[in-house]
């Protein structure tokens, strides 16, 4: 599969493409990918795609099946050919990249201090969370992980994403460090790098620089298991 468009710039909010394939009159596979499909615990994009003539028809769902990007549309119109200007809903998807971005910045502060892996996460627009393996969940450190992940988004630190293959990935500080889980078994890995703090494997929308994420906030923490731990939080 060709990287998609959001991987290659995610700050790229419309481009055109061709219809590829129809199926039950609503589901478009394009020849571009510029919307995120649902995956990661990154929620789908929204928006629109538009014909030559002006007919809009809603982006209501985007989902990765068979290793092709589908998109679900809200009405029946589009065929096989047909030229149509992408546009994704960009409140919403700069909304994700700045929990995405949080999210990283805040599991690798609770890594540091406690030696515990992100074992997964689910963003959202209203609030986020993140899980992680801990065994003794001292609930005190909690607004210290956050006031110390606030100190960090306000140094400025740039991201940077890349594609790197195994050997060059692993040279980078605490690589992988934080969620080791998601190195799979591939040659080439898809990298986020917060230059000079963390680095991981991710496949999700990231800002450019950290201090896009203005602040977050402590929502609240459960107990998930006997080491598995939860904490919530929204964007400041």
């Amino acid at each position: 599969m060709k990287i998609p468009l959001y991987l290659k710039d995610c700050y790229l909010k419309e481009t055109g493409a061709i219809v590829e394939d129809v199926s039950k009159d609503k589901f478009i596979i394009l020849d571009k990918n510029i919307f995120y499909p649902n995956m990661g615990g990154q929620p789908y994009d929204t928006g629109t795609l538009t014909t030559e003539d002006g007919t809009e028809y809603k982006v209501v769902y985007v989902g990765m099946f068979g290793g092709k990007i589908s998109h679900e549309v809200d009405k029946p119109g589009l065929r096989k050919g047909d030229n149509v200007q992408c546009k994704i809903d960009w409140e919403r998807r700069y909304t994700l990249m700045k929990m995405h971005t949080a999210a990283h910045v805040l599991s690798r502060v609770i890594h540091e201090d406690t030696g515990a892996n992100t074992s997964g996460n689910q963003l959202g627009i209203e609030k986020s969370r993140i899980d992680f393996t801990l065994e003794n969940f001292d609930r005190e450190k909690i607004p210290g992980w956050f006031q110390k992940s606030n100190e960090i988004i306000k140094k400025n630190l740039g991201v940077e994403k890349s594609f790197l293959n195994r050997d060059e990935a692993y040279k980078l500080q605490g690589f992988a460090s934080v969620s080791p889980h998601l190195v799979k078994d591939y040659d080439e890995l898809r990298v986020v790098d917060i230059k000079g703090f963390d680095a991981q494997p991710c496949g999700g929308t990231h800002l450019d620089n950290i201090f896009e994420i203005g602040g977050i906030e402590f929502v609240k923490a459960e107990n998930k298991g006997a080491k598995n731990r939860r904490i919530y939080f929204k964007l400041k």
